[in-house]
């Protein structure tokens, strides 16, 4: 997008942090609680229309299941939705914005997006629990991120989304998540365990990135991201994600990158993303695979002769009239 449209939107969003409670699956109550929030009339959703939509492998998931099981009945609404909307072990993120990207079809960051133009950038950062554990460390800020990636410069960032807009064609397109801290986390964890497969005594030291960690502390501390972090950061970000899109921006049509796509169009060379993130991940945000392009994507040259090239790209979307099939609703996100 271009620099007058990022601005206008951090100039009304960005400042103030925003506290960010995620558990396990909160995506599944966070999605019907947005169809009921947005249903026509304000009628509850039907748990027998629901079994006819797209969205019906969200009743699947154990909390959903454990919550209708209380129910009663066959309509779910909002209240009923928000009090189970929690979680005694819930973790709890900070999240900022920032922008990435440039406006020039050449450089190196240019292929990183689907059209020349920045992104906006929504950061998952660790809250100050996990900075505390990570000071033991003994090392400095952002250890486990990459310069040049798009992470928080005062937090210590877990994962982010890069997120490109159309206001006039009411839709987005997540462009990528990613995590490099889980990633050299899970690297770290396996080069000291090595270590301590080879009998290197626990008070032993291992070198990353110029420091000289003791292999004690840093296996305590990849136990403690691994075991709290590694299984729900994707899930975590893209939920923020669609969540920000469509509650603070107000878009309606969310959309993502397949794997195929996504290598495609940002000229993605070498080493790609993990595929389960442009596969698995958005099948379970109840996204469906489409070969309708972004209306603000296929204005782009380029992108359109790659279309041209490759008519098989696919991508997976997320939008209003996908529950149609669900009894009664039509909903509608006003545009903010």
């Amino acid at each position: 997008m271009e620099h007058h449209t990022i601005d206008e939107i951090l100039a009304c969003l960005r400042g103030e942090r925003t506290v960010y409670p995620y558990y396990r699956d909160r995506y599944s109550i966070g999605l019907l609680r947005q169809l009921s929030r947005h249903s026509r009339r304000g009628e509850p959703l039907s748990v027998a229309s629901l079994k006819r939509s797209p969205y019906a492998s969200l009743l699947q998931k154990p909390r959903i299941k454990s919550a209708l099981a209380k129910l009663g009945h066959d309509r779910i609404d909002d209240l009923f939705l928000a009090a189970h909307d929690h979680d005694p072990d819930q973790e709890y993120f900070v999240l900022t914005l920032d922008t990435w990207g440039n406006e020039q079809r050449a450089g190196r960051q240019r292929r990183q997006t689907s059209r020349p133009g920045l992104n906006l950038v929504l950061q998952l950062n660790f809250s100050s629990d996990h900075d505390r554990r990570y000071q033991r460390l003994g090392c400095r800020s952002s250890l486990f991120n990459y310069s040049g990636h798009p992470v928080s410069d005062s937090r210590n960032t877990l994962a982010w989304a890069r997120i490109d807009l159309d206001w006039d064609s009411n839709c987005a397109l997540i462009e990528e998540i990613q995590s490099d801290w889980i990633r050299s986390v899970a690297w770290l964890a396996r080069r000291v365990e090595r270590k301590l497969l080879s009998g290197c005594p626990a008070t032993d030291v291992i070198l990353y990135r110029g420091l000289r960690l003791p292999l004690a502390v840093a296996q305590t501390y990849c136990a403690y991201i691994q075991e709290r972090y590694a299984a729900i950061w994707a899930e975590a970000i893209l939920w923020a994600s669609v969540q920000f899109i469509r509650e603070e921006l107000g878009l309606s049509q969310v959309f993502y990158h397949s794997e195929q796509g996504g290598r495609l169009l940002k000229g993605i060379r070498g080493s790609a993303p993990p595929r389960s993130l442009y596969t698995d991940l958005p099948r379970r945000f109840c996204f469906a695979s489409t070969r309708e392009v972004p209306d603000f994507l296929a204005e782009d040259r380029e992108v359109r002769q790659l279309l041209r090239q490759y008519p098989e790209i696919e991508f997976f979307c997320l939008r209003p009239d996908s529950a149609e099939s669900v009894s009664s609703l039509r909903l509608t996100w006003p545009v903010s």
